[in-house]
This record gives structure tokens, sequence and C-alpha cells, in this order.
């Protein structure tokens, strides 16, 4: 599964991108492989409420205020129909408790801190 994605560099920064079309609803990605942990890091992605894994591709996935996925589980998602090369992101203030780094978003211009 995790060869439907790729890791790229575009516009400045990693990100995962799509190396095939992914219907809404679809599994994207499995994060169940990568290392779990109870607090959130810069690159970790919180599963539940602490629980967080750092996994090789998850690490990756950018946040966007229009994801194109979410988390469920230990799954990626996809929330819209995701067509080969598009970027994979999720909205982190969505999915993320406290983030261990706060940053100011590239489509909005508001700081991400996560949902409490």
């Amino acid at each position: 599964m995790k060869d439907s994605v790729s890791i790229e560099y575009h516009n400045d920064m990693y990100g995962v991108f799509a190396n095939r079309t992914f219907q809404v609803g679809e599994i994207v990605c499995d994060l169940s492989d990568g290392e779990i942990i109870p607090n959130p890091t810069r690159t970790s992605i919180q599963l539940k409420e602490g629980v967080h894994v750092e996994d090789p591709i998850g690490t990756y996935i950018n946040h966007s205020c229009s994801p194109t996925a979410k988390i469920e589980g230990s799954w990626v998602v996809a929330v819209v129909d995701i067509a080969s090369g598009t970027e994979v992101t999720f909205d982190y203030s969505q999915n993320e408790d406290m983030l261990a780094s706060p940053f100011t978003c590239r489509c909005c211009g508001r700081l991400i801190i996560g949902s409490k």
C-alpha cells in the first residue's frame, strides 16, 4: 500500500503524493507500521488521545485547510477523489489535540496549534 504514494520535494518542502488515483473513502496509506509514542513530536500523527505515531511516510504528510485526506485510526483516508500526482494532506487542526511545533499556515495565515 505504501507504494501507492511517494515522498517528493515541491514548493520548497517535502510532501506525500499519490502514485495512483484514490476515490473518496479509500485508504491511501496505513500508518500501523510506525513507532507508537505517547507524546506529540514535530513529525508525529495523533491516532487517538495519548497515542501518536512516527511513520516514515506519515512524517511527510503536510497540513492543508482544504485537505485531500483525514486520519481514521491508523489509516489515511481520502476525503476527496485524489488524482495521481496530487499531494496527500490532512487538516492538523482536525486531528491533533496539540502540536509539538505550532506554525503559521501557508494557505490561510492562521496559527495552527491543534484543536485544544
